[in-house]
């Protein structure tokens, strides 16, 4: 009996898996998901190049993918404190139906790397002597270009194969902005919210960059993730195996166990062996050879008929019988 369980258990689980029971792959998401991670930079060409400038840059394009409804975008720099609120829970300063188990982060099935390789400012003097009188030349406006370019990878997570590279460059006019100085810490005040990193020339500059990038990640058709062929070929091996265990289930013989008339053969096959009213089964009568002493020393099946089952239950099931032979407990009844 525990075992016909343990095989029912079995079964219902690798439909589950297997999307059988109408749940599909395609329902969990149907958006491929995305992770940004922080960008890099060279700095041999940067000499003020620091992590949270790279943590900026990766918030901001992080924030118009987005925009994009074309991937589900995974938190990527806040990690550490989505950490920190599963061990909240572990440490118990959480309620137990509240707490977030650690397990749970979904998983991606693209990333965006890139890295930076021009940022910065030039500046240039245009002297305005000749321009106006009396100056004599000492005048001057100085005059800020901003010049950025970000080489970037699509990769796809499960297989690390690169199946999109692409290089963003920009250069812009205008108001200096210091980096050195004003890159400091989370972030490093490079984003949309600082607005006088955007009203500068290289914030100006910066988004020109990000938004080529997003543009060419837009146009670009994108193939089926390693991921989701991983699942899919999970789900695939899944149902096979369910359905190799449905069957040799359903080849376990069973018998006779009680017979109350012909509409009332009791058998020992039941719903947990994938058995349905309406399913026929062979009825065998079994024939005993027995020796000198009366002890059974052979035993073989011969087919009598059909029984066709009208009440399922889990471990046996009410049959009914048509044929001419008198049934008798201990017959044998197999899956056609």
């Amino acid at each position: 009996m525990n075992m016909k369980k343990n095989l029912l258990a079995f079964l219902y689980h690798a439909m589950l898996a297997a999307g059988i029971t109408g749940y599909t792959l395609a329902a969990e998401d149907t958006l491929p998901s995305l992770i940004v991670a922080p960008f890099s930079g060279d700095t041999t060409a940067i000499q003020y190049w620091q992590p949270a400038l790279g943590q900026g840059l990766s918030e901001m394009l992080i924030t118009e993918m987005g925009k994009l409804n074309k991937f589900q975008v995974l938190e990527s720099t806040q990690l550490g404190t989505l950490m920190d609120e599963i061990k909240l829970g572990e440490n118990g300063w959480v309620q137990q139906d509240e707490k977030v188990e650690k397990g749970g982060f979904a998983a991606a099935d693209f990333m965006l790397t890139a890295k930076v390789t021009r940022f910065g400012n030039k500046q240039t003097k245009v002297g305005l002597g000749g321009f106006v009188p009396g100056s004599l030349g000492n005048l001057g406006l100085k005059q800020t270009t901003a010049d950025v370019r970000i080489d970037w990878r699509l990769v796809d997570a499960a297989t690390r194969k690169i199946i999109k590279t692409g290089s963003a460059t920009a250069a812009q006019k205008g108001t200096g902005f210091d980096v050195g100085v004003n890159v400091t810490g989370h972030g490093g005040g490079i984003g949309f919210d600082n607005k006088e990193f955007m009203d500068s020339a290289l914030g100006k500059a910066t988004v020109t960059a990000l938004n080529q990038i997003t543009e060419d990640v837009r146009a670009f058709s994108l193939p089926e993730s390693g991921r989701r062929k991983q699942k899919a070929n999970a789900a695939s091996q899944q149902a096979a195996a369910a359905q190799a265990a449905a069957q040799a289930a359903r080849a376990t013989p069973g018998k006779v166990l009680a017979v109350a008339g012909k509409d009332a053969v009791i058998v020992s096959l039941g719903s947990n062996l994938g058995f349905k009213v309406g399913d026929k089964l062979d009825l065998y009568e079994t024939v005993d050879i027995k020796d000198a002493s009366g002890a059974v020393v052979f035993s073989e099946e011969k087919l009598i008929g059909e029984v066709i089952l009208q009440t399922v239950q889990a471990d046996r099931s009410k049959a009914s019988y048509s044929g001419n032979a008198e049934v008798k407990p201990g017959w044998v009844v197999k899956a056609k």
